[in-house]
């Protein structure tokens, strides 16, 4: 015979169970100094979290103001030394998800893609863009863009393009979790105003597929770029002056800096190499 307050217990038992199972989906948020030594150390040991190195994209406030002459910085940002190792595996939901994921790095002799580059400190230049809208699209499990950079207040619609559960986690910074996006089937799509309020990296995870990643770099200001397929940026619109230019890429803790002088009526030239690890 079971005692009767074992009858009791089993119930409480199981629910704890369960909870501790999915407490890798909804993990709860901590704060404080011991919060953010944790994130540290989390942040050495597993490099490829990069986006929770807490990454500065904000600085002073940003406001519009006259140019009376103005030159731009154009360049390739390349891998300083040969593409990291990528281990990532497909662990389910094949042949929709394929057999290999989308390559974290994609790299070639002239410069790697993929990589956030911004000025730094700006108080004042040209006007913000009009248009604040973006997109994400999942689809044969992979996010798409993988990393895109936008404005603050910007609006982003999220679709799912595969016939598949996918539940997509928005985090910023230390773990701040923004929003999680649970889709059922293809074709749904859920426009958020809560992922772009402040500047910060916006990781995005998700919870059912974990080799799914993108990122979006929110900026208070118009001077950013992102990379294309051979490295190549350009940022346009800088008043004459000397500037520190940022680079970060995913795999990197902090960004990569350099100093450059821009000109009126001129482009500067500045390629840097960066490392990852991933």
């Amino acid at each position: 015979m079971i005692p009767r307050i074992l009858y009791r217990l089993i119930p409480a038992l199981f629910a704890t169970a369960v909870v501790n199972g999915c407490s890798s989906d909804a993990a709860p948020l901590t704060r404080g100094p011991r919060a953010k030594a944790a994130v540290a150390k989390t942040a050495t040991t597993n490099i490829e979290d990069s986006a929770a190195g807490l990454v500065d994209l904000g600085g002073a406030t940003y406001k519009p103001g006259p140019l009376s002459a103005v030159g731009s910085v154009a360049g390739n940002i390349k891998l300083d030394g040969p593409v990291p190792r990528d281990t990532t595996t497909i662990t389910r939901d094949q042949p929709t998800c394929g057999s290999t994921p989308e390559p974290a790095i994609v790299a070639n002799a002239k410069g790697v893609s993929n990589a956030v580059v911004w000025i730094a400190g700006l108080e004042t230049g040209k006007e913000l863009p009009v248009e604040k809208r973006t997109e994400v699209t999942s689809d044969k499990c992979a996010l798409d863009p993988r990393v895109q950079a936008v404005v603050v207040g910007t609006t982003v619609n999220v679709t799912n393009d595969d016939r598949l559960i996918h539940k997509l986690v928005f985090i910023r910074g230390a773990r701040d979790t923004l929003t999680r996006m649970p889709f059922f089937n293809g074709g749904e799509t859920v426009a958020s105003e809560r992922l772009a309020t402040k500047p910060g990296i916006v990781e995005v995870r998700c919870a059912v597929h974990p080799w799914m990643r993108g990122y979006i770099a929110v900026f208070d200001h118009p001077y950013f770029a992102v990379t294309d397929g051979n490295g190549a940026f350009t940022i346009d619109s800088l008043a004459p002056g000397s500037y520190t230019m940022m680079v970060w890429h995913e795999g990197m803790l902090q960004p990569a800096s350099q100093k450059i002088q821009i000109g009126a009526n001129g482009t500067t030239k500045a390629d840097l190499a960066i490392r990852v690890a991933r």
